[in-house]
Formats: structure tokens, C-alpha cells, sequence
């Protein structure tokens, strides 16, 4: 049950879990793949094939149809048994066609090799389209005609072959499916040797008496393979013993023989045990192989490796917790990283260069009328000129410049407020309702404060000492941007008690935005520029 958990997102985990078999065709033509499972579903990657036989790709029972393939339907597919979660893995290649060639070389059947005088040439998929018409075959894709030539069912007979008889034959029928008519071809080899000698087959694996660690509880596939020789043998064959009469659920078997680009035929045999049990430790599973000159019989034994569990179970499980804990770890620190870079700070006493030319921590914009130059509110005045210097300047060790502080009588007026913003690393500005109503043009010379913002990198701190939702719209439209960009950091009426008190998340929010703490240094009072 592995393998359908994990299947398909988790399916390289558990690959042993999963046979591969391939299959080819030639595009244009009408293709069918079989899967050995008799109850299964057919998946391209994620997506279940459509079981309607009225679509080009469809799934019938075990069987997959391509009416017609192309060369797009290239692609692994794979059938999932129903009831047990085995996994079949088919490799589907569709060659393009080649004018003047009516097969592909790398669509070849397994060669036949006749002996002198008479030759039978068997068209390797021609029962597997029931109502197929009667082949037409080609020699080296040359139309065949003769008496020396006659055809049964899928089978061309070659009266009185000789060494000129060797070449590639294709068997061409069609198959209809409802209204539709479709080509079919297939290609092998038929070679006449006068000399053709049979070798004894050789063991590729697995080794005499070889013991294979297995792991209680989980799947194990049993492999084994030989080189028959050179050339097709008419007896070619490779099976596991020892699985008979017992759990078919449990054991599936596989064959396969084929040929080598290299003439080479090469049969493999794999036993699937979907889950081991103590009782097959110590048992002998017997492979037997053969070909035209005798058999070789390999035994193999189970025996129970290291338990260390699933391996990749636990390596999923431990990325998972470890994505689950960054993520809290983010959680957190979003919800405390004005408390966390504080800490920070005060523990490591960390402190920033003062060598980028500026001379002031933070500049600070109020609103003012513009007559008089008082406040619209006498505690704005009060905080602008006692608590705001109290808190950053005293406790904290800020630098500040404040307009009507820090600008002397006398100076231009634009020109001052500009490079002191220049000199600043921080512009701390304050947000009223009777900054809205002015439209900014009393917010200390708007054209020395929009300069500041276009042509300088200095960092906007926006404390909303009023609350501005009702009257957003109309702020200056570059006000509006550093809100929508930045927000502010809201002023509440609980703070009056205790206005100086850096426990506030006022304050602490502020400290945050300001540049890494410094040593008080009352001696910046009064810098003149």
C-alpha cells in the first residue's frame, strides 16, 4: 500500500514498488500497450487516461489504444492495479515516419534465423488487434511477389530460402475501430545462416546461492538476467520458481526477451514481492533460463537487512517538520521583530558607522500655521519640543533637527530645511487632520520637502497622531504613496498618561525604524549648518 500514499507525487521514492516495461510505433499508425494487471486505472503523470472509446488515447480493461499516435504522446504511462496498488511504469515512444522507409530502426522485433530451404517470418503484433485484415509484407520495404512466398494468418512462408532471403520483413494490415480504418506495421529481422551455431547461454545475475538483504514489511523486487546469444532462438526463456501456490497478491511475476541493437537476445525475469514476510527468509527462489542449447537454474535466498525503518518515510516526515518550524520561526519573528532587533541592539550594543556624511539622526516635518508659527493644538507643540526630544534624544541618543529649533532666524528658509533633510538619515513626519484641511502647504515649505524625497535615499517615518482614515484623500498625492507604501505608526489617547515611557509599542515601533541606537551626545542641541 506504499506505493499508492505516495503515487504519483512520491512515486521515485518507491521505485521498487514499480515495473517498466517500453513500447514503440510509428506515428500515423494505430497503437495498443498492454498492462499486466487485469483490474487497473491508466495515468498520464497526474491525469487517469479516459476509459471512452471514442477519444484518440483511451484505456479498455489492461489495455491503452493510440488511434492513431503521434509523436507529441511520447511519455511514461503508467496502470495502477486496483486492487493492491501495484505499479506498472510503460514507456511509450512514437518515431516520426520517414518517406521511402516503412519502419524505423529502432522499432525491430526479434530476428528470426532460418536455416536453407524454407523460412517462416512471424508478424509479431498481429494478434493483437482482433479484427485485423490479412498483412501485406515487404522485404526491405519492397512489396513481396511470387510463388516462392505465401502467407498464413500472420505468418509469411518462404519456399526454398537462401542467403538472399536475409533482410528486414514488414507485415502491413489494418485494423478498424467503429468507423475508422488504421494502418498497422511491424518490422523484424530474418537472417538464413548456413553456419548459425548455438553458444550456452550466460548468467548476467544473479549470482549461485547469492543472499539479497531484505527489509520485513516492505517490497522487494528479484531479478534475473542472461544473454542468450547471437541471434533469436526459437526456445528463449527466463521465469521465476517458488512463487507458484502462494499469495498471487503478494508475488507477480514478469518476463521479457529481446534483441540487442548488437544481434545480442537477452531474457530477464523479475519476481515482485509486494511485501516480504519472516517466512520467506531462508526460502531458495529458484530462476530458471534457457535457450536452444540447455538451461541454467540460479537459487537465491532472503535474509533480513539492518532495521532502520523506511528510510525515505522519515526523510519526508523530517523535511516536513523542518518546513513546519521555519514557518513558525517566520510567524514569530514577524510578530516580534520590533522586540527581537531591540534586543538585539541593547544586547550586542550594535552601532552603525557614522561616516556616510550625514549629521542628524532624523529630521523631523510638523505642521504649523503659517502666520504665526504656532500650533493648531497645544500638545502637538509640547510634542514636538519636550516629549518626541525626551524620548529619542535623551533616552534613546538621537540626533534631531526640528524646524524652529535647529534653523536659525534669518537663514532661506527652503534652502536650510533642504540640507538639513540631506544631512538627515531618517524624515520623521507627523500626520494631522489639520495637515489634510491645509493641503500641505503649511507642512514647512513643500517644495524643500519634495526635493528631499526625489532627490535623496532618506528613509520616511510617518507617526499618525490623529487618526487620518477619514480624511486620506486629501493629503498631498506623494503622502498618500509613503502611507499606501510604508504606514504609520498611530499615536493612541492611552498614551497621555505616561507620554515619554519607551515600554509603549509607540516608542518601540519608532526606535525600530530609526538607525541602530548611539551613545548620548547632548552637544548636538544647536548644530548650525
Amino acid at each position: 500500500m506504499m506505493c499508492l500514499l505516495y503515487f504519483p507525487l512520491f512515486a521515485a521514492f518507491f521505485y521498487e514498488c514499480a515495473t517498466q516495461r517500453n513500447g514503440f510505433a510509428i506515428e500515423g499508425e494505430a497503437f495498443v500497450m498492454e498492462c499486466t494487471f487485469s483490474s487497473m486505472t491508466w495515468y498520464l503523470g497526474d491525469t487517469s487516461i479516459t476509459t471512452d472509446k471514442e477519444a484518440r488515447i483511451h484505456s479498455s480493461g489492461s489495455e491503452l489504444w493510440f488511434l492513431p499516435a503521434f509523436t507529441k504522446d511520447s511519455g511514461n504511462y503508467t496502470c495502477v492495479d486496483s486492487e493492491d496498488a501495484s505499479i506498472e511504469v510503460n514507456t511509450v515512444t512514437i518515431y516520426p515516419r520517414r518517406e521511402s522507409m516503412c519502419y524505423h530502426e529502432n522499432i525491430l522485433y526479434s530476428e528470426i534465423v532460418g536455416s536453407l530451404g524454407s523460412g517462416k517470418i512471424y508478424c509479431p503484433t498481429f494478434y493483437n488487434y482482433w479484427n485485423a485484415s490479412a498483412p501485406k509484407w515487404y522485404k526491405d520495404c519492397k512489396k513481396l511477389h511470387g510463388s516462392r512466398y505465401r502467407t498464413e494468418e500472420n505468418m509469411l512462408l518462404i519456399h526454398d530460402a537462401n542467403i538472399n532471403d536475409t533482410g528486414k520483413y514488414t507485415c502491413q494490415f489494418t485494423y478498424r475501430h467503429g468507423n475508422r480504418t488504421l494502418n498497422v506495421s511491424a518490422t523484424r529481422g530474418f537472417r538464413v545462416d548456413e553456419l548459425h551455431l548455438r553458444i550456452p547461454l550466460t548468467v548476467l545475475y544473479p549470482q549461485p546461492n547469492e543472499v539479497i538483504e531484505v527489509k520485513i514489511g516492505l517490497p522487494k523486487n528479484l531479478s534475473c538476467k542472461a544473454i542468450l546469444g547471437e541471434g533469436a532462438d526459437l526456445v528463449a526463456t527466463s521465469f521465476w520458481e517458488n512463487y507458484v501456490g502462494k499469495d498471487p497478491k503478494r508475488f507477480v511475476h514478469f518476463r521479457h526477451t529481446w534483441m540487442e541493437a548488437t544481434k545480442i537476445q537477452v531474457t530477464e525475469a523479475i519476481l515482485q514481492i509486494k511485501e516480504v514476510w519472516k517466512e520467506d527468509l531462508g526460502l531458495n527462489f529458484t530462476c530458471y533460463m534457457a535457450n536452444d542449447m540447455g538451461y541454467k537454474r540460479v537459487n537465491v535466498t532472503l535474509r533480513e537487512g539492518p532495521s532502520t525503518g523506511n528510510s525515505n518515510t522519515w526523510l519526508i516526515v523530517a523535511f516536513v517538520i523542518i518546513l513546519i518550524a521555519l514557518k513558525l520561526l517566520g510567524i514569530l519573528y514577524y510578530l516580534f521583530r520590533v522586540d527581537i532587533t531591540l534586543l538585539y541592539r541593547r544586547v550586542f550594543k550594535y552601532t552603525k558607522s557614522s561616516d556616510d556624511g550625514k549629521i542628524y539622526d532624523a529630521y523631523v516635518i510638523y505642521p504649523t500655521n503659517l502666520v504665526n508659527g504656532t500650533f493648531e493644538n497645544n500638545f502637538l507643540g509640547s510634542f514636538v519640543h519636550q516629549i518626541l526630544p525626551e524620548v529619542l534624544e535623551n533616552k534613546c541618543g538621537y540626533k534631531l533637527c526640528i524646524y524652529g529649533r535647529d534653523v536659525l532666524p534669518g537663514e532661506d528658509a527652503i534652502s536650510a530645511i533642504e540640507r538639513r533633510i540631506q544631512k538627515s538619515r531618517r524624515l520623521i513626519i507627523l500626520l494631522t487632520e489639520y495637515l489634510a484641511k491645509t493641503q500641505c502647504y503649511l507642512y514647512e515649505h513643500q517644495i524643500a520637502f519634495y526635493n528631499a524625497l526625489i532627490h535623496t535615499d532618506v528613509k520616511v517615518i510617518l507617526l499618525e497622531m490623529e487618526r487620518i482614515g477619514a480624511y486620506t484623500q486629501q493629503l498631498q498625492e506623494s503622502l498618500r504613496h509613503l502611507i499606501h507604501q510604508r504606514g504609520t505608526i498611530k499615536w493612541k489617547t492611552k498614551y497621555m498618561a505616561r507620554p515619554t515611557s519607551t515600554d509603549f509599542a509607540f516608542w518601540k515601533h519608532v526606535e525600530y525604524q530609526m538607525p541602530a541606537r548611539r551613545k548620548p551626545d547632548k552637544s548636538f542641541a544647536y548644530v548650525n549648518l
